[in-house]
This record gives structure tokens, C-alpha cells and sequence, in this order.
């Protein structure tokens, strides 16, 4: 039998993860959501209900659980727009390291002072870029990088997601994950290989104004983008080189969206009684704007619906923003009736006739791993 290409990424670490942040990070819910479509049964993964607030408190425990007496003394540094920073925060002071958070100033000001609540030092920076380079500096300085994605610990434990979706819904056939810098649709599509094979379909879902990973893809590298998305959380520079390499084994392909329909689908979430921020409602988006692949529709019923997952990936909502959200939907209440539990007018996905093919990313996903450097 030949090795899967995806073996070579040695899929069975993210078990020694599960049992390595078991007790410490909680294990979300699979709750079913009426997407207005009887065709489809979907069900989300409210990783916004997680230990700070979103999916990244698994690898940073992850990472920080198996840090050396040596790098303990030196402390972690990293970059961060908020979830990542709150997370090797929250994960340091319970484990008792100095932690620096090296953060843009455009970030969420709520995520900002959640980092500093959980004792670390941040550092605030003009842009993105210069909040990497000042990262650097610190870690030649002595401290020990826990990089938000492109680095394997924080892989494996992004990957859990992955593993508690199998073993909670094996006959799951369609997961969406929402892609930033790479770190949770590489580690949940490798663990989805790992206990479920070619038996399910992974899709990336990525602003098209961030499109860092679709670009990656394609060339093979990083790549660095300038940003037009508004969507915090899922706008790095570029993706990883470790990301780029596990996702050509282990994705079906990865579906752009606009930032129009992450915001639509985050007010859908919050009238379902969530708090969501907009990063998080990203994979949702994808079913909600009809971006189902139609040979996956095709026959479906309501006696045998597509099984589909959407991961949602956080929930710290910058304040303001998410109040003018929920202000939104308590005055389209008022004028209309919600059709479906959990929907806002729901709006049914094309018919099979119509609904988009499946994309593969550049290189087709199932080819073979490409370079690492």
C-alpha cells in the first residue's frame, strides 16, 4: 500500500498533542446550524467558546508545555494581532514564563489589553512587518519564538480541532477551516488525513484580500502580500513555509471570499446567540454564499444531506464593532421574522445545477508534498 504523502509530517504527534493540552484547554462543541438549505447538515465547531476565546490556546499550551528549563529562563516572545498574543499570554503566566507580545497598533484595543492582563510585556509597533522585525530583535536577544503558525508545535496543536471533529462525527464529508497565516487548516486537514483519509473533503476558506496562502500554494514559498482585507486574524503578510508544504498533501483546495460575506456571516452567528468576531465566521461564509462543491450536492435530501463542518475560530470581537452588530440584528428582527433556528433570512444554496465546482489549489492538493526549506 503506498504511504500517504501527507505521512511525512508524522500526522500521529497531533495524538501526543490531544493528551498533552487534555485538562487544560476545553474540548468545544459540534452544534447543528440551519444553513436555509435542507440539502446540507451543518454543524459548527465553536472553538469561540475555547479557553481565550478562540483556537490558538492549543498551540500555544502546546508550545509552551515543552518548553526547555533554558528556554523557560529566556522567556517567549511572538507577533501578534490579538488571538495568538492573548493565547501565549494566557499559556506563559500559567506556566510561569516571561512572555512579550510584539503587536501592531491597529490591533483590537480589547486584545491588546487581554495580553496585558495575562501579565505579558507587549510591544506596540507601527505595522505588521515592523512588529515582525522587532520580534526578531527580542529573540536574538534570547527569547524563545512560539510563531503564531509556521512552526510544528503550534501545527500539531491547532490540529486537535481536527481530531475531536473525527472522533465526534466520523461521517463528517466536508470541513471548512478559515486560513490566515496557515497554522489551523494545516494542523486540522493533516489531522482529518490522519483518522479519516480520502473519506472527507477540506477546503481552505480565505479573504481574498489576504490571499497568502492561495498564493503560497502556487509558487511553492512564501509569499509576501499587501493586504486589503479588513478581517483581522486571518491578514498576516505571508504564510508559512510548513503550512504551504502540509496543505499541497492535505487540502481539497481553498475557496476565496469577500470581506462582505465574513461580516454577513458573523451577524448570522451572532443572532444565533454567539459571540463571534469576524476572523471567525470566515469558514462559515463559504456555505452561507452557496460555495458548496455540486458533485457534493448533487442527490442530496433531506433523508441524506451533505455532512458538512464549519470551524469557528474565535470569538473576541473587538466591542464596538461586535455592538453594532447585535444592534443590526435586534432592529431586522423587529421588521422580520427569522425563518430558521439560528438564521437571519436564510438564503438557500444554489442547486446543484448552478452551485460551484470544487477548486483545487495550484498544484492539485493531492499531488505530493512540495519543498520545505
Amino acid at each position: 500500500m503506498p504511504t500517504a504523502p501527507w505521512s511525512r509530517f508524522q500526522p500521529e504527534r497531533i495524538d501526543a498533542a490531544a493528551q498533552r493540552i487534555a485538562g487544560v484547554v476545553e474540548k468545544t462543541p459540534l452544534v447543528p446550524f440551519d444553513c436555509g438549505d435542507e440539502r446540507v447538515d451543518l454543524r459548527l465547531k465553536l472553538e469561540n467558546r475555547q479557553v481565550i476565546g478562540a483556537f490558538k490556546a492549543r498551540g500555544a499550551w502546546n508550545q509552551v508545555a515543552q518548553l526547555t528549563p533554558t528556554e523557560r529562563r529566556g522567556g517567549v516572545v511572538c507577533t501578534s494581532s490579538g488571538n495568538h498574543g492573548k493565547a501565549l499570554a494566557w499559556a506563559a503566566q500559567k506556566s510561569g514564563v516571561r512572555a512579550t507580545i510584539v503587536m501592531p497598533k491597529n490591533a483590537y484595543a480589547n486584545k491588546i489589553a487581554a495580553c496585558r492582563e495575562f501579565g505579558a510585556e507587549v510591544v506596540l509597533c507601527e505595522s505588521r512587518m515592523a512588529a515582525e522585525r522587532e520580534c526578531d530583535k527580542r529573540v536574538k536577544d534570547g527569547a524563545t519564538l512560539v510563531h503564531p503558525y509556521d512552526a510544528e508545535r503550534t501545527l500539531l496543536g491547532a490540529g486537535t480541532v481536527g481530531l475531536e471533529i473525527a472522533d465526534e462525527w466520523p461521517s463528517v464529508e466536508l470541513v471548512y477551516v478559515p486560513v490566515g497565516g496557515g497554522g489551523l487548516v494545516s494542523g486540522v486537514s493533516l489531522a482529518l488525513r490522519h483518522r479519516l483519509g480520502l473519506r472527507v473533503k477540506v477546503f481552505g476558506v480565505e479573504p481574498k484580500g489576504a490571499a497568502t496562502l492561495s498564493r503560497g500554494i502556487a509558487e511553492g514559498k512564501p509569499v509576501t502580500l499587501e493586504i486589503t482585507s479588513c478581517i483581522q486574524g486571518l491578514t498576516p503578510p505571508y504564510s508559512g513555509q510548513l503550512n504551504i508544504d502540509v496543505c499541497k498533501t492535505t487540502l481539497d483546495g481553498i475557496l476565496l471570499v469577500e470581506d462582505t460575506a465574513v461580516l454577513a456571516a458573523q451577524k448570522r452567528l451572532v443572532a444565533f446567540g454567539e459571540t463571534v468576531e469576524p476572523a471567525g465566521a470566515a469558514s462559515s461564509s463559504a456555505v452561507f454564499e452557496g460555495l458548496v462543491p455540486r458533485e457534493l450536492l448533487a442527490g442530496r435530501t433531506r433523508a441524506n444531506p451533505l455532512r458538512v463542518v464549519a470551524i469557528v475560530s474565535g470569538g473576541n470581537p473587538d466591542p464596538e464593532q461586535l455592538e453594532r452588530v447585535r444592534a443590526e440584528v435586534a432592529s431586522e428582527r423587529t421588521s422580520s421574522v427569522p425563518r430558521g433556528a439560528g438564521s437571519m433570512e436564510p438564503t438557500p444554496l444554489p442547486r446543484s445545477s448552478d452551485a460551484p465546482p470544487a477548486r483545487s489549489t495550484p498544484n492539485d492538493a493531492r499531488s505530493g508534498p512540495g519543498s520545505r526549506s
